[in-house]
């Protein structure tokens, strides 16, 4: 069986409804309302925020991608609510009413999302993304499924100062340049079942600014931590840190245990162990720092270690250590009892800890040794 000839005039018509179908989508890709789109949902957004400090977001300008099909954001800003302070019962009675909280700002200059049309044939939605944000660049992709969702980000030099509720759970101004990659799966879109890994590592990063005051209580000069490393795996909605330490010249750090994840990332309990020590050079380096921590052949306590006694424990290698507990967004510091065993309390609630039971027979004694994993929450 012999088929046709096929000549370029059978073409003709084919070529005609491509090239119609191609300039329409175009047309209709680069005439569409955007600023409507943009009023829709930045009000749809606004109205499903509650509370007495409700989240805004804003958007200058919504317009198409070159990421087709996409939109392009300019001018994001996300106005994150500040819980209420509890009032404090003082002796006075203040005039004056307690003033509303400061909104914590999320800003992003530039913001693409570039939607998968395939991924919708198998009932997925699945979408990438990148941003000029926080001082650097984010980009990664999600995938939304009823099973399951899936995050993938990158971070590329992002500022972390220009996170606010990160400054507020660290208690002191940071700055610095933060790279890494976090992948998170979402069983049930539930962050209580989550799994998934975190690797950041940060440069140049400087905590404090001469002016935040720890606790409220002594403001310190500037700490250059340098280089910082966190890996960390979430397993079952608990996060647990494999590696978080910071060496710099003026302080070298690190934090173990973890936090037990909520609906709410800022709800998430904590249960960590912070370590830390100050260099020689730092202590000594103006009259202010021999001021707060003291002269090292003398026996009177430095300002620094009289103002921390309720928070922090003193080690014998001159060392601080303290146990950061509660809510994420407002973790609370203990003197870490115990000394240098105390490392365990932390470990017991994210890791695996060792029981020893002695049973009697008779005479003699018998040891047994069992290895169990804790499932309670922190305390």
């Amino acid at each position: 069986m012999k088929f046709p000839k096929l000549e370029l005039r059978h073409l003709r018509w084919p070529a005609y409804v491509f090239a119609y179908l191609f300039t329409f989508v175009i047309f209709a890709y680069l005439s569409f309302p955007y600023d409507r789109l943009r009023q829709y949902v930045v009000s749809m957004y606004n109205a499903a925020q509650t509370g007495p400090n409700p989240d805004r977001l804003e958007i200058d300008s919504l317009s198409w991608s070159w990421h087709f099909p996409g939109i392009l954001a300019r001018g994001v800003r996300l106005s994150v609510g500040s819980p209420e302070p509890k009032p404090e019962v003082t002796v006075e009675a203040s005039a004056e009413e307690a003033r509303p909280p400061a909104p914590q700002i999320l800003e992003a200059s530039r913001v693409y999302v570039s939607l998968s049309p395939l991924a919708l044939l198998t009932g997925t939605r699945a979408a990438s993304f990148g941003a000029k944000a926080l001082g650097g660049e984010i980009s990664g992709w999600a995938r939304d499924s009823a099973a399951l969702r899936r995050l993938d980000l990158q971070l590329d030099g992002v500022n972390p100062g220009a996170v606010p509720q990160l400054a507020a759970a660290i208690g002191l101004p940071v700055s610095g340049r933060l790279s890494g990659h976090i992948v998170l799966d979402l069983p049930e879109n539930n962050l209580m079942k989550a799994e998934g890994s975190v690797e950041l590592a940060a440069e140049d990063l400087v905590l404090g600014d001469g002016k935040a005051k720890i606790q409220g209580m002594i403001a310190l000069p500037e700490l250059h931590m340098g280089a910082f490393t966190l890996k960390a795996g979430i397993t079952a909605g608990r996060l647990k840190l494999d590696e978080c330490v910071a060496q710099g010249k003026d302080l070298d750090l690190a934090l173990t245990g973890g936090l037990r994840l909520r609906k709410r990332l800022e709800a998430s309990l904590a249960e960590l162990e912070l370590k830390f020590n100050f260099s020689e050079k730092y202590k000594g380096q103006n009259d202010l720092t021999k001021a707060l921590f003291g002269q090292p052949d003398s026996k009177i306590p430095g300002l620094f270690d009289t103002a921390t006694t309720g928070i922090l424990t003193k080690q014998e290698d001159g060392s601080y250590a303290a146990r950061l507990y509660g809510a994420f967004n407002h973790l609370k510091p203990k003197p870490l009892l115990g000394g240098k065993h105390s490392g365990s309390s932390a470990e017991k609630a994210y890791g695996t800890s060792t029981r020893k039971r002695t049973r009697r027979r008779g005479k003699g004694t018998e040891a047994e040794t069992d290895d169990e994993d804790l499932q309670q929450d922190p305390e």
